[in-house]
């Protein structure tokens, strides 16, 4: 990845918070973009995020993380953004509050099971929360239900067939015939504020508390079911198996099966198929995994 020079982070920060940066940490995740933690004097630190994208980015993001934070979803605060050219090339600045802890998927072997049962369905309420928000159409990602073109369902399956073997191929073609199937046979569902990529790498822990959730990037109008099944395919062994206790939780806020609607099958395959299809390929543990969450909703 192409790092910005220290000295326009440095001026950037400045002029966002009035402050120099004594000390500049990168730090992992992030998804697209840099991201490193800016420690001032004090032990007062931000987060600093930096994309590079055509158009300024992080706006849509700033306003949506804010929309979460009113109804009671842990989220840092944005304290402001700053776009400028470099080199003929545009970098988007996100300066937000830092929260601290460490990802659930960092301390998940650490902690008793009944800790980690109670962080997943504080999460599951702490989502339930999320979907509550009526969310601008012209804000964010739309995630909507995709139809599978035959041409990449054929690439796809060809990929799985040299990785896997035949049979996780013929998993791949049911899948799409899955898809096609729903697609053209449910109703639009009524969108809500998805966050586009909850799983346990974006839930920050501190002293047993879910005190953050992390990477808006991918926020905007979706079913619930959207984040449902990215938990379902992306949280990671053993959390992926446990999306009853992020139903739990979200049935202290609002009922799971409405919000779901029957959909969590379909974005479930919409978005395996879509890893699966990736230049640059997923571990060998996502790739199985999904496959396997294919298996289990085509099974007949």
């Amino acid at each position: 990845m192409v790092t910005t020079p220290r000295p326009i982070i440095d001026s950037v920060v400045r002029s966002v918070c009035g402050r120099g940066v004594e000390r500049l940490v990168p730090l992992t995740g992030g998804g697209m973009n840099e991201t490193y933690r800016a420690e001032f004097a004090g032990d007062v630190a931000v987060v600093v995020r930096i994309a590079r994208q055509p158009t300024p980015w992080f706006i849509d993001e700033a306003h949506l993380m804010e929309q979460a934070r009113a109804v009671g979803v842990p989220t840092a605060q944005v304290l402001g953004l700053e776009h400028l050219d470099h080199n003929g090339e545009l970098l988007s600045f996100s300066i937000q509050q830092f929260l601290p802890g460490r990802s659930l998927q960092q301390v998940i072997g650490e902690l008793p099971a009944s800790d980690l049962e109670r962080l997943v369905m504080d999460a599951g309420e702490i989502l339930a929360r999320v979907h509550s928000v009526v969310p601008d159409d012209d804000r964010g990602i739309r995630h909507e239900l995709r139809l599978p073109e035959e041409r990449e369902v054929t690439r796809v399956a060809r990929v799985v067939r040299e990785t896997l073997g035949p049979a996780a191929a013929a998993v791949v073609e049911r899948g799409a015939d899955f898809l096609r199937q729903e697609v053209a046979t449910r109703p639009a569902p009524p969108f809500s504020l998805a966050h586009g990529d909850f799983c346990p790498k974006n839930l920050l822990i501190h002293e047993g508390t879910v005190v953050g959730v992390i990477d808006w990037e991918f926020a905007g109008p979706a079913s619930p079911a959207y984040d449902l099944a990215q938990w379902e395919v992306d949280a990671g062994d053993p959390l992926h198996d446990r999306l009853d206790l992020v139903r739990r939780g979200y049935a202290r806020v609002a009922d799971p099966e409405s919000a779901d609607a029957g959909l969590t099958p379909a974005f479930a395959i919409d978005w395996t198929l879509e890893k699966l299809g990736w230049k640059n390929p997923a571990s060998p543990a996502q790739f199985r995994r999904c496959v396997d969450v294919i298996a289990r909703y085509t099974a007949s």
